[in-house]
């Protein structure tokens, strides 16, 4: 039995999009870090209500993700564990990344 499906061309646009975000992120696009590290999934997956304030709690001068680059990675990696379900920055930022896309989908 073939079946033809119409009504699509609004998913179709939504996953092209979220293909786009998926090439900006890989590439190194700058991003909001508040809109990126959203306060749901801060909530959710760490012991902040916000990225501003993971930023502010941390021993270092931090104002936004870029500044997170200058901090030495097995320190950044340690307030990471220390403070989040996860293991790393790397998996923090992928997790966001991933949630982002996924929650940009289904809106």
């Amino acid at each position: 039995m073939d079946l033809q499906v119409r009504g699509l061309d609004d998913l179709e646009d939504r996953l092209g999009d979220a293909i786009d975000r998926i090439g900006e992120l890989r590439a190194g696009t700058h991003v909001q870090s508040d809109a990126f590290f959203a306060p749901a999934f801060m909530r959710k997956h760490t012991e902040f209500d916000s990225f501003d304030a993971f930023c502010a709690d941390s021993p270092w001068e931090v104002e936004s993700a870029a500044d997170l680059q200058d901090v030495p990675r097995a320190r950044l990696n340690a307030y990471v564990a220390d403070t989040t379900e996860f293991a790393d920055w790397e998996a923090m930022k992928t997790r966001a990344a991933r949630e982002e896309i996924v929650d940009q989908l289904l809106a």
